[in-house]
C-alpha cells in the first residue's frame, strides 16, 4: 500500500468535517435572516421620531409575504386567520387592479370621477366596482368604457362604509384601490401609483391622502391633517378615500377575530373611521409605515358642501376613533413615515 493513501483518507475526513460545520452554519444564519423581519420587537414599534424606510420592500418578492401577528396589548389576533387571509388570495393577478369606488346618492360627483378615469387608457385597471350605498334606489346598468374597463355596480346590503372595504369575492386582482367618489387620481398617475405599489407598497397602505396620529401633552391621540413645519415632518395614515392595499387586509377587516369584528360594529354605530382602522390593521400586520405616492400632478378632489367630513365636530370625532381604537388594541400600530415617492422626481 503506498504511504501517501492514510494521509489522503485523513484529508478526506477533514474535508467533510469542515463541509458539516460549514452547512449547519450557514443553514442556520440563513434561518436567522429568514425569520428576523418577523421577530416580535420589529412590530412593536411606538410612535418614536425616527421614520422607517419606504424602499425596504423592494426587498420583499412580488408573492405577498405571510407574517405573524404580534401581541399588541389587549389585541387578540389570530395567527391562523391572518396567514389564510394571504394564502387565499396568492393566486389573484398581481400584474392588475380594481378600483372599489364608494357612493351614495352623490351622482354628479359619480359621474365626474368616472368620467375622468376612464378617459384615458390605464393599462393596469381591468375593473372598475362602483360601491353603490343607496340600499334604496338600483343603481345604473353595468357598461364597459372605450378602453375596455368593466365597470360594475354593486348595491350593498345596507349603507355601511364597511362596504367599500369588503372582500368581494369576485374580485380578480390582488391590488384594489379604494376610492371615494370626489376624489381621483389623473389616468397617467394612477398607473404610476399602481407600479409603486407592486413595487415597494404591498405591505403598506399607499396612495395619495396623508393624516396623522399625534398624541397631546395629556397622553390623548389627536387626529391632525399633518403639519409641515420642522418639527413634524412625518405622517402615519393613508386614508382609504384615495389608497391601494392589497385585498388580504381587507380579508382580515372582514374575518371573524374579535378586534375586527369589534371595528366593524364600531363603524356602523359611528357611520366614520373605517379608513383609521384599515390604517392601524395594515401597520399592525407588517409593522411598517404607510407610503405617500404623488403624480405628476395633484390629485383632483371635488369637496361636496354635504358630506361626512364637512360635518361640524369631524376632528373630534376622528380622534374619538384613534383612542377608542387605541383602546381596542391596546397600543399604537401606526408608524411615522416620512419619505415619499413622486412621478419625474428623481430621488438621490
Amino acid at each position: 500500500m503506498d504511504a501517501s493513501q492514510p494521509l489522503s483518507a485523513f484529508q478526506t475526513r477533514t474535508c467533510r468535517r469542515i463541509a458539516t460545520i460549514v452547512f449547519a452554519f450557514t443553514l442556520t444564519a440563513g434561518l436567522m435572516f429568514t425569520l428576523s423581519p418577523y421577530a416580535p420587537e420589529k412590530y412593536l414599534q411606538r410612535m418614536a421620531g425616527t421614520a422607517s424606510d419606504t424602499f425596504k420592500t423592494s426587498l420583499i418578492p412580488h408573492s405577498f409575504k405571510t407574517s405573524l401577528i404580534p401581541h399588541c396589548g389587549d389585541f387578540t389576533g389570530s395567527d391562523e386567520i391572518w396567514a389564510a387571509s394571504q394564502t387565499k388570495y396568492q393566486n389573484l393577478r398581481d400584474d392588475k387592479f380594481t378600483i372599489a369606488l364608494q357612493t351614495y346618492r352623490r351622482p354628479k360627483e359619480l359621474n365626474d370621477t368616472l368620467s375622468n378615469l376612464l378617459s384615458e387608457e390605464i393599462p393596469s385597471l381591468i375593473k372598475v366596482v362602483v360601491v353603490w350605498n343607496d340600499v334604496d334606489n338600483a343603481p345604473p346598468p353595468n357598461y364597459k368604457s372605450k378602453h375596455g374597463v368593466s365597470v360594475r355596480y354593486r348595491q350593498s346590503k345596507q349603507n355601511s362604509l364597511n362596504q367599500k372595504l369588503w372582500p368581494d369575492p369576485a374580485y380578480e386582482t390582488q391590488a384594489i384601490f379604494l376610492s371615494d367618489d370626489d376624489i381621483y387620481y389623473k389616468p397617467k398617475d394612477l398607473e404610476f401609483v399602481f407600479q409603486t405599489w407592486r413595487k415597494f407598497g404591498r405591505r403598506r397602505m399607499t396612495g395619495g391622502f396623508t393624516r396623522c396620529a399625534d398624541r397631546d401633552a395629556d397622553g390623548r391621540w389627536t387626529y391632525t391633517l399633518c403639519s409641515t413645519n420642522e418639527d413634524h415632518n412625518y405622517y402615519n395614515m393613508i386614508l382609504s378615500g384615495l389608497a391601494f392595499t392589497h385585498i388580504s387586509f381587507m380579508d382580515y377587516y372582514f374575518s371573524q377575530d374579535d378586534v375586527p369584528q369589534k371595528i366593524r360594529a364600531y363603524v356602523d354605530e359611528h357611520f366614520n373611521c373605517e379608513d383609521i382602522a384599515l390604517n392601524f390593521i395594515t401597520s399592525l400586520m407588517t409593522g411598517e409605515g404607510p407610503l405617500l405616492v404623488k403624480g405628476r400632478d395633484s390629485y383632483v378632489s371635488a369637496v361636496p358642501k354635504v358630506g361626512i367630513s364637512t360635518k361640524p365636530g369631524h376632528g373630534e370625532a376622528r380622534s374619538k376613533c384613534l383612542n377608542d381604537y387605541y383602546d381596542m388594541f391596546g397600543c399604537m400600530p401606526l408608524v411615522n413615515e416620512t419619505s415619499h415617492i413622486e412621478l419625474g422626481v428623481i430621488l438621490s
